[in-house]
């Protein structure tokens, strides 16, 4: 990176309104067909000002500090597991607990016990499910969380878990196995009629001993890929706010029953939103690589990412900004601007990190979110930067070579990524108006700042460093006349 880039600081204080609690008016368009209209339903979360919603956040429940899971191992008579115990216990909470550690920033500890391999009273024919969400039926999922606890109540008591894991002991794929290789029971599938509408909530379970439970519960094939697993567990740390899950399904769940046989080239078909951008959306790459990481709308509705590492800009205003990897947790990691009835836009700089390691590409990501859609039915929706590369594979925007730095958003909002220092991104939101002669002007810095790089280090050398990085704060303070001045003067070593 060129070293002038590298060296310039950030001459931005980026202020929030840290604390402030934003009020917002959600609007949700229901099709009337006795109408033959549109009538909007207004969901008052509080008061708004003015046309422009901001969403109050929901947060999860049991997601920060230290979560004690349960894992329980659970057999059929007909059917001996692959796996011993301690396997399961490294597979499932040792990798999940290293993922959410670093996904977290340190502010998620999985902790727990493993209990197994309790042999259910019926063979697996009768606890099998669909492979498919909306064909899973709800009797057969509460058969199964009810024995496994009936069968683990003499070894443990329930309550001194936030939440429990049954693990089932059988291989399972497209049409073989149990069904379904992960999923999430509460809040989930045990709840009649789904997680939609505002009917999610959490179950109580009861055990023949009197024992009870209504913490968050997954269900696991003992094969299942670790991102199946670090998946389910987010809604069960999301809990229920509300009658919704506020870490909810990114993928489109009423899609994933369609798509035929959910091989893992079935996962694009139906991930139609964010691709493999969220681990809510994408469950896994490759059998052999880790989960994709988590965008900034799911760790901030998880609580890790706190008020003033989040810069809200206005629609009109005139900002820079400097975006530090959201994978680092350090700094600004999320520019947010508000749009109309609930809708926003996040602004997130993805790079390879150890808390975001699988990337389709890296660079600026925008995503827009409408808070008035239900879960699974697109929420939060990636920004294509080049739909022509399939499963959102070029979707950063940045100043890398072959990618374009420029976003438009409606309402006069213009994105220009002005550099990148390191792994850090500088940008400028703006009107549209004033946005080509800012990128030019950009482009034209860092064109001169690469061909410095290759000249030899004198006291020219250095002085003309200097003047290209007055050059630079000049254009984070759209004083863009005089950069232009200064680049056109620009003396060369």
């Amino acid at each position: 990176m060129p070293s002038a880039l590298r060296k310039h600081a950030n001459p931005v204080i980026c202020s929030l309104r840290a604390g402030e609690e934003r009020k917002c008016v959600k609007r949700r368009a229901l099709e009337l067909g006795l109408l033959g209209g549109m009538l909007l339903l207004v969901s008052a979360c509080a008061t708004t000002q003015g046309e422009w919603g901001t969403e109050q956040v929901l947060r999860a429940q049991n997601a920060l500090g230290v979560q004690r899971i349960l894992i329980l191992g659970v057999s059929f008579p007909d059917i001996k597991p692959e796996r011993s115990l301690e396997q399961i216990r490294e597979h499932v909470l040792e990798k999940a607990a290293r993922y959410y550690a670093k996904a977290s920033y340190g502010k998620t500890t999985l902790v727990g016990d493993i209990k197994g391999w309790y042999v259910l009273p019926h063979p697996l024919d009768k606890y099998k499910i669909a492979p498919e969400n909306i064909n899973v039926d709800r009797r057969r999922v509460w058969r199964l969380v009810e024995d496994a606890f009936n069968a683990a109540e003499r070894d443990v008591v329930l309550t001194q878990y936030s939440h429990i894991v049954i693990v089932v002991g059988v291989r399972t794929g497209p049409g073989v196995g149990y069904g379904m290789i992960a999923y999430s029971a509460n809040p989930g599938m045990l709840t009649l009629g789904g997680m939609r509408y505002g009917r999610a909530r959490m179950e109580r379970i009861e055990t023949r001993g009197g024992q009870h439970f209504n913490g968050g519960i997954i269900v696991v094939a003992q094969n299942a890929h670790v991102g199946h697993i670090v998946h389910d567990l987010a809604h069960a740390l999301g809990g229920v706010v509300k009658g919704r899950r506020p870490i909810p399904d990114l993928y489109d769940t009423v899609l994933q029953g369609k798509v035929g046989p959910l091989s893992r080239e079935a996962y694009a078909k139906f991930t139609i939103f964010m691709g493999p951008w969220d681990v809510m959306s994408r469950h896994f790459i490759k059998r052999g690589e880790p989960p994709p990481g988590i965008s900034s709308f799911t760790r901030l509705r998880m609580g890790w990412i706190e008020d003033d590492q989040v810069v809200e800009v206005t629609p009109g205003e005139s900002r820079a900004v400097t975006l530090q990897p959201l994978g680092g947790g350090k700094g600004i990691l999320v520019i947010r601007i508000p749009g109309r009835w609930g809708t926003y836009y996040l602004l997130e700089n993805r790079q390879k990190l150890p808390g975001d390691p699988i990337l389709p590409s890296t660079g600026l990501l925008v995503l827009h979110v409408d808070e008035s859609r239900e879960d699974g039915d697109g929420i939060v929706r990636v920004l294509d930067a080049n739909s022509k590369v399939p499963d959102f594979g070029d979707a950063a925007v940045g100043v890398s070579l072959g990618q374009t730095p420029s976003v438009r958003l409606p309402r006069d909002v213009a994105i220009e990524v002005l550099w990148q220092q390191g792994m850090d991104l500088t940008l400028m939101i703006t009107k549209r108006f004033n946005a080509p002669e800012i990128q030019a002007a950009a482009r034209r810095i860092r064109e001169i700042d690469g061909r410095l790089e290759a000249l030899p280090k004198s006291s020219a050398y250095v002085q003309a460093k200097a003047e290209l990085t007055n050059a630079m704060e000049l254009l984070l303070q759209m004083q863009v006349s005089d950069v232009k001045s200064k680049l056109d003067n620009f003396k060369w070593p």
